[in-house]
């Protein structure tokens, strides 16, 4: 006699069972784990984080390669995208490539920041932080503070204070920093802090499509020429950009302590021995030179129909310089 046959589904039970069951598990753990993550990305994120401490800024400011450090050898580009990155480290993509690879963070940074939202509004704010920028009005203010005697800023100070507006209340920071020298304020050179902006603008101006390469790689080196004259290592560039920063922001103690921190681990995190692109690229290295071809790009887009003026920086002098030439040589 034939023995009945077992039914299909009964024969492969145990075959389907056992995995089935492995699966779910896994799905159940991974489903736990994920929900403990995002726990603990709400709690760090929460009012229990401590942002007056340069460490709660560190995931924010993981340095992103798009190759291994290990191997890396720097190249003509690398010095100014290493400018770039004070800014780009934040932003998730890798530093040392010219163009963000995610366009959501430039975009919004030039709009909602600066209110660039074309070409032509992007050379225009490009030709005046290059050629001046906060610099100049910033120097004069702390060299004219500076030289006041105790009763006349005494009675600025009061005056300041009594006006009551954010304006008042900012201009009465600022003039008790200087007074007191803070931070070694009357030293710092705010160079700094327009260049490095600069380098970011040009980056993303480039990765929006609105700037050729050539003109993107060299304004970036005007800029890196520039700052090199300026400074002379990578830690007193990074150390002029903070307190220029710090004396434009004006901000309140609570806010400058959140700051201060979040400066400090980005600095922290640009100097890293294994990951930091200023510990990779040579303060010394050679920079190609530069066109100035903003000029050319402002010229030949009716942007200027003539000369500035006066040229209130070193840098000023250079653009300017061609300007003239470029527009001379317009029929």
């Amino acid at each position: 006699m034939l023995a009945a046959e077992e039914p299909l589904g009964e024969r492969l039970g145990p075959f389907i069972f056992w995995p089935l069951l492995v699966l779910l598990l896994g799905v159940l753990v991974w489903a736990l784990a994920k929900r403990s993550r995002q726990g603990g990305r709400a709690r760090t994120a929460g009012q229990g984080t401590d942002w007056t401490r340069p460490e709660a800024y560190a995931e924010h400011h993981r340095v992103v390669w798009s190759q291994d450090p290990e191997s890396f050898t720097p190249g003509p580009l690398h010095w100014p995208l290493a400018v770039a990155a004070v800014f780009g480290v934040c932003s998730g993509d890798p530093w040392d490539e010219l163009a963000f690879r995610n366009l959501d963070n430039p975009r919004e940074g030039l709009t909602e920041a600066w209110g660039i939202r074309s070409r032509p509004q992007l050379l225009s704010r490009l030709h005046w932080i290059l050629r001046e920028g906060h610099r100049v009005d910033l120097a004069e203010e702390v060299a004219e503070w500076s030289s006041l005697d105790q009763q006349t800023a005494t009675r600025l100070l009061q005056e300041s204070r009594s006006q009551g507006s954010e304006e008042a209340r900012e201009r009465a920071w600022r003039l008790e920093q200087v007074w007191v020298d803070a931070r070694g304020l009357r030293e710092v050179r705010f160079e700094a802090w327009d260049l490095v902006r600069a380098a970011m603008l040009t980056r993303a101006g480039y990765s929006l499509g609105w700037l050729t390469e050539p003109e993107a790689v060299d304004t970036l080196h005007l800029i890196s020429a520039e700052l090199r004259h300026t400074f002379t290592s990578w830690e007193e560039l990074g150390d002029h950009f903070l307190r220029a920063r710090w004396y434009w922001a004006s901000n309140s103690d609570a806010a400058s302590r959140q700051e201060d921190a979040h400066d400090a681990s980005r600095q922290s995190a640009l100097l890293d021995p294994a990951r930091g692109p200023w510990a990779y690229v040579p303060w010394a290295q050679p920079i190609p030179d530069s066109r100035a071809m903003i000029a050319d790009a402002m010229v030949a887009d009716e942007l200027l129909v003539e000369v500035p003026p006066y040229s209130p920086t070193r840098l000023a002098e250079v653009i300017d310089g061609v300007t003239a030439e470029r527009l001379a040589d317009r029929p």
